[in-house]
């Protein structure tokens, strides 16, 4: 048996060797990987053109390279942009996936531009995030100007354009129905911003959308067929259960090498009874956001390396919240090869990688989902925790829209509702339902918060200051309701005993130790790790 790899200051070394600061401070080696097309680079860091005022990946096709003088490179589109700096046509760099550094830390940057990137700013204003952060909002912007190099507004602004471009190429909503879905306080403020960022109007993006996007998915056919049947005016569809909200149908950005299928059966083997339903090709759920239910749908992509989401909204507004969901549900933000770089150094876990480079952990929608999981999944199978998540939603749960699809019969489980709910008719120990009531009160008086702006770790104190929740809940918890990258489980059966299975010494202790290896990394090789328990027949995981 392989001795653990060490945890010392190279692995951190070669962890900050990506980080955008560690970057941005080396131009001779940006401007190699634009040499290079190296993809990796792309949503790292922005390259842009003095000569032409375009802003480009550091990948884009095109023949002619930029001359190193002038070459110049920003951490983000919305710091381009805000030079000047207009978005190239062909590589279209503000559709790149995001920077995985923002899911990796807790810092304020890194919490801040997870909140942007969920509409925060959309929703409660710069001052309302910069509460929520608990910082004043010149403290805030002063953070991220010298992080990224651009403002919460020029950041918020860059993700609506890039929002709108992809609702102008991709479906056939009126532009009014467009600007609101994106974000935008108004149609001149979306007419102003996508003119200055694409250099062409709303309607030159639109006439001007490749034939692929004007001839569209089945779904956006049917998304255009259903709009001019129900009269969609751009706003709501009417009160919950009247005719269908217009599905938008876009396409998630994701870092290849990416397994879609795989994705689905993850969600499709714990998909939770009424509020979620997963087939061999798709993926559904509901949601509960601020302009009402919604469902969202996943599908593979053509060539099975991509995600397509479908979106019913009541509220075209909730579109960036409801595409969030989906990207935490396919573990969007990952890095497949800077993870692989780092865990193939272990010789006992490098075969996996090697077999499935695009592996990823889903996160569940969202954190008290997980935690709810995570209590009724104690020592007892998937299965089992599963069914009683079920029979939890059958009690308390609101009833979904009429026009949900087949299957989905609740909207989420609300903490409120579980925290007034009567569980003794649940078929688990009173201890667990007490732990499960104490749970859900915590996050429905604010104790504990699941919100993208509260920081991991006070989070994970937080829960294990509640009466029932211990480390092992606490840390499920991080892994699949805070998205935590570095999570790791370490009292998980399914985990150990996976570990088992590649001859990793499962012992807790030893197990802990090697893991320090696989920093910040770690919750992609739990994902290794459930699935080498399936290699033979054993009991199944005590965690849904």
């Amino acid at each position: 048996m392989s001795s653990p790899q060490p945890a010392n200051s190279a692995v951190a070394a070669a962890a900050d060797d990506w980080s955008v600061t560690s970057l941005l401070a080396d131009h001779d080696r940006c401007y190699r990987a634009v040499l290079s097309r190296d993809r990796r680079f792309d949503g790292r860091i922005v390259l842009a053109v003095l000569s032409t005022g375009i802003y480009c990946r550091p990948s884009c096709p095109t023949a002619v390279r930029p001359k190193r003088a002038n070459a110049r490179f920003f951490a983000t589109s919305a710091a381009a942009q805000r030079a000047g700096f207009r978005a190239c046509k062909r590589c279209r760099p503000d559709a790149a996936p995001g920077s995985p550094e923002w899911e990796l830390g807790d810092d304020l940057v890194n919490r801040a531009m997870r909140s942007i990137a969920a509409g925060e700013v959309d929703r409660f204003g710069v001052q309302g995030l910069a509460d929520r952060l608990g910082v004043s909002a010149r403290h805030l912007d002063r953070a991220l100007q010298a992080r990224v190099g651009a403002s919460p507004v020029a950041l918020a602004r860059a993700r609506r354009a890039h929002a709108a471009r992809q609702l102008l190429e991709h479906t056939d909503l009126a532009m009014s129905s467009v600007a609101f879905a994106a974000g935008f306080g108004s149609v001149r403020q979306f007419n102003d911003t996508v003119r200055e960022v694409y250099a062409r109007t709303p309607s030159a993006l639109r006439a001007d959308r490749p034939v692929t996007a004007q001839r569209g998915t089945a779904a956006d056919r049917a998304a255009a067929h259903i709009g001019s049947i129900v009269g969609f005016d751009g706003g709501h569809s009417g009160p919950a259960g009247s005719s269908a909200p217009v599905p938008v149908v876009l396409r998630l950005a994701v870092r290849a090498p990416f397994d879609a299928a795989e994705v689905l059966r993850f969600l499709a083997f714990r998909a939770l009874p009424g509020v979620e339903v997963g087939r061999t090709e798709s993926f559904s759920r509901t949601l509960s956001l601020p302009g009402g239910p919604a469902v969202i749908t996943l599908r593979a992509g053509d060539a099975g390396d991509a995600m397509v989401v479908e979106v019913l909204a009541t509220d075209l507004a909730d579109l960036t919240a409801a595409v969030s969901v989906a990207e935490r549900l396919c573990d969007a933000t990952c890095d497949p090869l800077e993870v692989a770089d780092l865990l193939e150094a272990d010789e006992l876990l490098a075969p996996s990688i090697a077999a499935h480079p695009g592996r990823r952990m889903p996160a569940c929608a969202d954190g008290f989902e997980a935690l709810v999981r995570a209590v009724l999944g104690q020592q007892v199978a998937v299965r089992r925790g599963i069914r009683l998540a079920g029979q939890l939603v059958e009690a308390v749960g609101r009833v979904a829209p009429a026009w949900a699809p087949e299957g989905l019969t609740h909207l989420p489980l609300d903490p409120g509702d579980v925290a007034e709910a009567d569980l003794s008719s649940l078929g688990m120990p009173a201890a667990r339902r007490r732990a499960l009531t104490s749970g859900a009160v915590a996050v429905a008086d604010g104790s504990v918060s699941f919100d993208t702006h509260a920081g991991r770790e006070a989070t994970r104190e937080s829960l294990l200051a509640v009466p029932g929740i211990g480390p092992w809940t606490a840390d499920y918890v991080a892994l699949r309701g805070l998205a935590d990258p570095d999570a790791f489980p370490v009292g998980d059966v399914a985990l150990q005993r996976g570990a088992a299975n590649l001859g990793i010494d499962r012992d807790r202790t030893a197990l802990l130790a090697r893991s320090e290896a696989w920093r910040p990394w770690r919750a992609i090789a739990v994902a290794h790790l459930w699935a080498a328990s399936q290699q033979r027949p054993t009991v199944e995981s005590s965690i849904p």
